[in-house]
Order: C-alpha cells, then structure tokens, then sequence
C-alpha cells in the first residue's frame, strides 16, 4: 500500500500534527498528495482472477522463463519462430493475433469491474510453452495491484490502455516489421468486439458498457496517438450484435501465408 503523504510516515495523527507545525514554523513547504497517485489498490479476488484466465492472464507463480514485450527486434524474431512465419511481416501479425488477449482483458476490467491495472509494457511477462504446436501463450503479470476507475475516468482509463499497450508497441513493431498499423489493431478488435457482445448481456452494467463502446468508437479519444478511432472503421455503421452476427474482417490478418494454413473464415480478401 502506497505511504500516506499526510502523516509523513508516522503512524499517529498526534505526531503527523506536531510535524506540521515545526515544518510551518521551519518554513518548509509541504506537498499536497496526488489523489489519482494514491487510490487505493486492489489485489484481485480469485473470481475475478478465474475470468481474466479466459483471457490468457495467468497467476501460476512456477511458470519459469518468461519473455518481455517491450523488445521490439526479440519479439520479432521469436514470432518468427513460434509461428513458422517467413517474413516479420507475418510474424508481427500473428503475434498481435495472440497478444490482442491480453489487451482485450485490460479493456475488459475497466468496463465490467471499473479496475485498471497498475502496470507497464515491461510488467508483461510472455509464458510460453514449447509443447503447444497452436502457440497460445498466456501473460502474467509482475506488478499486482489493480486501482478503481470511477465512471467519469472510465474515457482516462480506456485511452490509457490503448496507448500503453496499444500504440506504444503497435507504432515500432509496424515500423520494423513493415506491417499496416491497421491490420494489428484489428487482430485487436476481433476480440474487443466479442468481448463487449458479451458484456452486454449483463443487465446490470449493460448501461455503462454501451457507454464504454461508445467512447471507443469516439475518434477523439483516440488522437493522441491515432488520426481516428480504428475501431470504429472496422464496425462501420453496425452494432456490436450486429457486428458479431456477420463478423468479417476490414484488413486481411496473413494468417493464409503460413505454411500449410488457408485464410480465415473472416478474410475479406477474396483473393487469398
């Protein structure tokens, strides 16, 4: 739990009273807390910690050798290898295929339990196991607490996962691998779209998650790191129903260029 700036770190009110006054009287400034800085954290409940394992997030503390995210050129080539692609290209796609899990729970926890988690690109450890010839790793997480979002920072909240593991991979991995910026975030969307099929269903927040939606498909919360909301592009006029019951793809994602595999049954390229 983060220190309380009040008391200065002493334990009673009377002592954090007294120090106030000789840092008065010394003239030394004392600094307001940051409110955002020191919300309360959350460990989360195992509930909650068995929904997000349908989202590849994983709590098993004896996985060993985890892989980071945050290197861009390791990333690549270990794509490369795990998806038998021949091209960065491809592999750059194929990887964002199995990350967009991960960014989907982020998105997930704020819209169904007003939670954002705590931690950066480099708290991501990538768990693999060489035995799974489908390669579906699953991600856990070094830091664990998890803050409140209230439903006025819910826009704050969303926009900050979406940079944060979005765009600040997004942006050199597309650099790199000379794969459309486009085709990655919609390896995100399909399942961002399934997701919030879903939430929907829940009455209870169904309200604040077709606010949620709504925000995402908003092209202003989106300009600090993209011209226009992406995922807007690829729903159209739709709605998320609308959008699941005749699910097809803007971008093609490469998959048909692997070995031995054809287009997905979302392929909107004809030629394939």
């Amino acid at each position: 739990m983060p220190i309380n700036a009040q008391s200065l770190s002493i334990g009673n009110a009377e002592k954090s009273i007294i120090n106030k006054s000789f840092m008065n009287e010394m003239n030394i400034e004392i600094q307001q807390p940051d409110r955002e800085k020191y919300r309360p954290i959350h460990k989360l409940s195992p509930s909650i910690e068995e929904e997000l394992q349908t989202y590849r997030i994983s709590f098993d503390e004896e996985i060993r050798n985890p892989r980071s995210v945050d290197d861009i050129e390791e990333l690549i080539g270990y794509a490369i290898i795990r998806s038998g692609a021949e091209t960065p290209r491809v592999a750059a796609s194929m990887w964002f295929r199995r990350y967009a899990f991960f960014i989907t729970a982020q998105l997930y926890m704020i819209s169904k339990h007003r939670l954002t988690w705590n931690g950066t690109l480099s708290d991501i450890e990538v768990l693999d196991d060489p035995e799974d010839d489908q390669w579906f790793p699953k991600y856990g997480l070094k830091e664990t607490g998890w803050s409140d979002v209230s439903d006025k920072e819910s826009t704050q909240a969303l926009q900050a996962v979406l940079k944060r593991f979005g765009s600040d991979i997004i942006n050199p991995l597309s650099k790199s691998a000379k794969v459309s910026k486009l085709i990655l975030w919609e390896n995100i969307w399909g399942y961002t779209v399934w997701m919030y099929s879903e939430l929907l269903k829940q009455c209870d927040i169904k309200e604040r998650v077709e606010k949620d939606i709504e925000t995402l498909l908003d092209n202003e919360m989106w300009l600090n790191f993209e011209k226009r909301s992406p995922f807007k592009r690829f729903i159209g006029e739709k709605t998320i129903p609308e959008s699941m019951n005749s699910y097809k793809r803007v971008t093609c994602c490469l998959y048909y260029q692997i070995e031995g595999q054809t287009k997905c049954s979302y392929c909107p390229n004809n030629n394939c």
